[in-house]
């Protein structure tokens, strides 16, 4: 019996790309690392079998940082999935808008949500963090502030959620895609229906 595969992701728990691993990878070991650029150091020393990064996202485009570390490492896209994007908004038990000065989020989930920000809390500071999940952590421990996350944040963080689809236009897509080294294909292709048939 071959041991659980280690899969890093742009964490922490909570974030889209958590969202994805699981749902894509089913039972492994997951390591969340704190940058894009982290998972692909991880599956470069080998100290995790794969890596699943964003790629892209359908209103603002490319993950540059993604792009970029592709361009620079010798890892290769093996498989690419689009995932719904729907934003949520939320915050600490009893919190109300008057009292909201600060809203995080990464720097994409703000990028989406412009229009509702301004109409809905025009006077709040707009942090951005590494990952949206990061954002739930911050509103977790600051009586004044809302983070722009996924849904899934209320449950691991437990925010309450003010506010969903909060996305500027509608709902998003997010290509995240998998990184692994080079390998011969149809290893590769017998090793990820191994995983998906689980």
């Amino acid at each position: 019996m071959s041991p659980t595969p280690r899969v890093a992701f742009l964490g922490p728990l909570g974030t889209y790309s958590h969202q994805v691993t699981s749902d894509f990878f089913g039972q492994v070991e997951l390591v969340p690392v704190p940058k894009i650029i982290d998972v692909f150091t991880a599956v470069e020393t080998g100290s995790v079998q794969y890596g699943l990064v964003p790629i892209e996202n359908s209103s603002i485009g490319p993950v540059l940082e993604t792009v970029d570390a592709l361009r620079t490492t010798h890892l290769c896209v093996r498989s690419m999935r689009a995932l719904k994007i729907g934003h949520a908004i939320m915050g600490q038990e009893g919190l109300t808008s008057e009292r909201v000065k600060r809203v995080y989020s990464h720097e994409q989930g703000i990028g989406q949500c412009v229009h509702y920000l301004k109409r809905n809390y025009p006077d709040a500071e707009v942090l951005p963090c590494n990952s949206t999940a990061r954002a739930a952590e911050l509103a977790r421990d600051d009586g004044e502030a809302l983070a722009i996350c996924s849904i899934k944040c209320a449950e691991v963080y437990g925010l309450t959620v003010l506010d969903t689809n909060i996305q500027d236009g509608g709902a998003k897509f997010l290509k995240p895609s998998l990184t692994r080294r080079s390998l011969d294909v149809s290893a590769l292709a017998i090793a990820l229906a191994g995983f998906a048939a689980r």
